[in-house]
């Protein structure tokens, strides 16, 4: 996969999971129907205002994250190939003396 398509896939899903979460939290909720309904009415405007900023947020969040996960990577990768190439040495030796 090229690293253009790389990441495609994550801002549907994350819009997916964003709603079925939603519609988890208002059926599993303790407030009754009208009490629902009577929030998302309150709280709906405010949406597009504030959806760019959190989808920023999000997404920054994300490539913080992901930068580490591939950083931890690297330095893991580093760690084992220094370690393989000690070992190989190390049986050079061994099999130089036996």
């Amino acid at each position: 996969m090229s690293r253009d398509r790389a990441g495609t896939g994550f801002l549907p899903g994350l819009i997916v999971g964003a709603i079925a979460g939603a519609a988890a939290g208002l059926l599993w909720s303790p407030r009754s129907g009208r009490e629902n309904r009577e929030l998302l009415k309150a709280r709906l405007p405010e949406a597009p205002e504030e959806a760019p900023r959190l989808l920023e947020h999000v997404t920054e969040a994300v490539r913080q994250r992901v930068e580490r996960g591939r950083e931890a990577f690297r330095q893991a990768r580093d760690e084992t190939r220094a370690r393989l190439l000690e070992e190989f040495q190390r049986e050079r030796e061994r099999r130089r003396t036996a």
